[in-house]
């Protein structure tokens, strides 16, 4: 692997470990089968995320080994390695490690659409979450401060950063289109231009003034096409899409356009054609789909809100291990837009909280059998479990207890269904962490001790049973 001097300098300002950080870069090459074998890098908040050209080309027991690597996971069109925090920083290094062409010929997963599936949304959703868990972070600290009567929710101060944290969720499909478009290999700026069109302000204003003239807020372009005019503020599914749509008509605009022309005639055909096509079609139906999403989540919880919450929380910390995780975003998200809060979202924060609680049980176990050096590495995985960092904890622990996973998989089950049965919810998008707790304040103190109790109840929980029914050998 040819790693440039800035890539050299991410990893410390001496010499010495910027060395050894290389170092272990360029183990990482090679055990994903060298340059040419990586297609793409992705990452979410502690993973880099590889599409192979050839994947049975990477070794995991090498990966393994490296140090710094906290897991490895292969599948789901994916080889995913576990990074942690630092993953921003291995990222910034190996984004110009691969040496695969574009058109590299990848071999088709047939029969994997579902693990297709997630490999779209991990790699749509996952760049686009610390910005939302900000926004979502400063609304729920917003609301604590208001609670706690801190400072008055008519001051300007709250009108301020409450305006500025829900533009990021009404402007969210300009974020969606920007990391889908990575995904589907299309220019991102024409596809922001596209997401732009969606949410025009003429377009926006035009339909108030149809409505209050008691018209159909609806356009008729050329006099056959129509376009309905709709408010796609916060709307995510119609602008992966959108994007989607674009990906496809480009290459057959550009098809059309002679060389000399493509740099002005392919933006201008590929933005207007996927625009109006959007606008009139794609996006419509894409409201129709988020609607239908929407109810079918509502309608479980309303014939078993209890099984509902308990089988979002049994699959939680397993969805985590096999990095699809990224699934539930989308669908919690889309509660925010169409009924302003979302129930799902705390079971995440359970899941974590129980993850955390199986691990210290492991933890006091191994206290009699493990080396002290194992044991200080289970504490701070649980410790760092607890802030809402899991990896840690899952592939340095938990995969080696399975008992252990399924009683963290189990006490989340078991407190995810009181959880959703007493309608503990959020109304933002926030980081699963104990630090998030004051978002809860904004339904109110009830929502808030509810939520208090949950992430303490499920950590005792899953402590407890991890206690009672996992033995831990002398290893």
């Amino acid at each position: 692997m040819q790693l440039t001097q800035t890539n050299m300098a991410t990893g410390d300002a001496s010499s010495g470990k910027a060395d050894s950080f290389s170092m272990k870069l360029q183990e990482l090459v090679a055990a994903l089968g060298g340059n040419e074998n990586i297609a793409n890098i992705t990452h979410c908040m502690t993973r880099l995320r590889f599409k192979l050209v050839d994947e049975s080309k990477a070794d995991k027991a090498k990966l393994e080994a490296i140090q710094g690597v906290k897991g490895v996971v292969l599948g789901q069109g994916q080889t995913q390695v576990i990074i942690g925090v630092d993953v921003e920083k291995w990222y910034l290094a190996l984004s110009g490690a691969s040496a695969a062409p574009e058109d590299a010929e990848i071999e088709q997963e047939k029969g994997k659409l579902f693990q297709n599936a997630m490999r779209v949304v991990a790699g749509i959703f996952g760049p686009v979450v610390p910005a939302i868990a900000g926004s979502g972070m400063l609304m729920g600290l917003l609301s604590g401060l208001i609670a706690t009567n801190v400072i008055s929710e008519s001051s300007d101060t709250v009108f301020f950063f409450r305006s500025i944290s829900l533009a990021v969720f009404f402007f969210l499909p300009m974020l969606v289109s920007f990391s889908a478009a990575k995904v589907f290999k299309v220019n991102e700026y024409i596809a922001l231009a596209v997401a732009a069109a969606m949410m025009s302000p003429k377009l926006l204003e035009k339909a108030t003034i149809l409505s209050k003239a008691g018209n159909t807020p609806e356009l008729n372009v050329f006099g056959v096409i129509p376009i309905e005019l709709l408010n796609y503020g916060g709307a995510i599914v119609p602008a992966i899409l959108a994007v989607w749509v674009l990906s496809k008509i480009t290459p057959m605009v550009d098809k059309l356009v002679p060389a000399s022309a493509k740099p002005v005639f392919t933006p201008l055909l590929a933005f207007t054609v996927t625009s109006t096509l959007v606008l009139s079609v794609v996006a419509p139906a894409g409201m129709w789909l988020s609607n239908g999403a929407g109810w079918v989540v509502s309608s479980l919880l309303e014939i078993s809100p209890t099984l509902t919450g308990f089988v979002f929380g049994l699959t939680r910390p397993i969805t985590i291990v096999f990095g699809i995780h990224h699934s539930m975003t989308p669908i919690s998200l889309n509660n925010f837009a169409l009924y302003g809060k979302d129930l799902l979202m705390p079971i995440m924060c359970l899941g974590n909280l129980g993850i955390a609680g199986a691990t210290m049980a492991i933890w006091y176990k191994q206290r009699k059998y493990a080396s002290k050096e194992q044991s200080s590495v289970t504490v701070s995985s649980g410790v760092t479990a607890i802030l809402g960092i899991t990896e840690p904890a899952l592939f340095g622990v938990l995969t080696k207890y399975t008992k252990a996973l399924f009683m963290a998989s189990l006490a989340t089950g078991i407190v995810g269904a009181i959880s959703v049965t007493i309608d503990t919810h959020l109304t933002s998008y926030i980081l699963s962490s104990v630090f998030s707790l004051p978002a809860y304040l904004a339904s109110g103190t009830q929502n808030f001790i509810q939520a208090v109790l949950g992430v303490i109840g499920v950590f005792a929980l899953s402590f407890a049973m991890t206690m009672m029914f996992v033995r831990i050998d002398n290893k």
